[in-house]
């Protein structure tokens, strides 16, 4: 009969439990240290494990017990910094402070000061997936949840006075985020862009209410962008 005795799962799992904070802790330590010297790096240079681990006051050994490899940590660090990005144009996509020309303004303006001051992290982004269970690069993912997000809030605005959705949202939404991505992308890699910052963001949030306007005009509704958005919703909602 053999005296080795087992070991209680709930013993296991409950020592589990205590060191998962300490995990988190580093797992984010990591994270923060790779996307820390990421922003020094130079485009298309990776960061060793190695140099991500002495950053962050650790050793080698430890960012490999808590990632599988440099996939799985090249995908935490991506979905971090996408985190970053769309909580910044939230934050910016106030639909209950200004008019429908300042929020575009202010939207378009949060995408152009992101990536101007985080272009490594913008073109980090590209280079693979987010999320463990896609292989869709982590900007088209951004894009796309940003411009969901959007939609959601399009949809909810329509149901306010009385429009039934009828698909306009999902192109519309997904359109105006994906042309203001790629226009101001590709001002951002000019070395000698033709419009100024000023220019772009106003040029690129006039585009953006001609297609605003036009979905809604299709809808019956007729929109001022320079009233607050608030007054125009309630000019629709009573018929003013």
């Amino acid at each position: 009969m053999s005296s080795t005795t087992s070991r209680p799962s709930g013993a296991v799992s409950g020592r589990q439990a205590r060191w998962q904070p300490h995990n988190d802790s580093r797992r984010e330590a990591i994270v923060l240290s790779a996307i820390e010297l990421l922003e020094q790096a130079p485009v298309g240079v990776e960061v060793p494990i190695v140099q991500i681990a002495e950053n962050a006051g650790l050793a080698k050994s430890v960012v490999y017990r808590q990632f599988a490899g440099r996939d799985e940590l090249d995908r935490r660090i991506r979905a971090e910094i996408a985190e970053r990005f769309a909580a910044d144009i939230e934050d910016a996509l106030d639909i209950g402070d200004g008019s429908i020309h300042q929020i575009l303004v202010r939207t378009v303006g949060a995408v152009v000061t992101w990536i101007q001051d985080h272009p490594r992290l913008h073109d980090f982004l590209r280079t693979g997936p987010s999320d463990d269970d896609s292989e869709v690069d982590a900007m088209n993912a951004l894009i796309a949840s940003i411009a969901a997000s959007t939609r959601a809030l399009v949809t909810g605005l329509a149901g306010v006075v009385g429009v039934a959705d009828d698909g306009s949202a999902d192109t519309m939404t997904f359109a105006i985020v994906s042309m203001t991505e790629a226009t101001v992308t590709r001002w951002a890699n000019d070395p000698d862009p033709v419009l100024t910052r000023e220019q772009l963001i106003e040029e690129v949030a006039d585009y953006a209410w001609h297609v605003v306007d036009g979905v809604a005009r299709r809808h019956g509704l007729t929109l001022d962008a320079e009233q607050p958005l608030t007054t125009v919703l309630n000019q629709l909602l009573t018929g003013g």
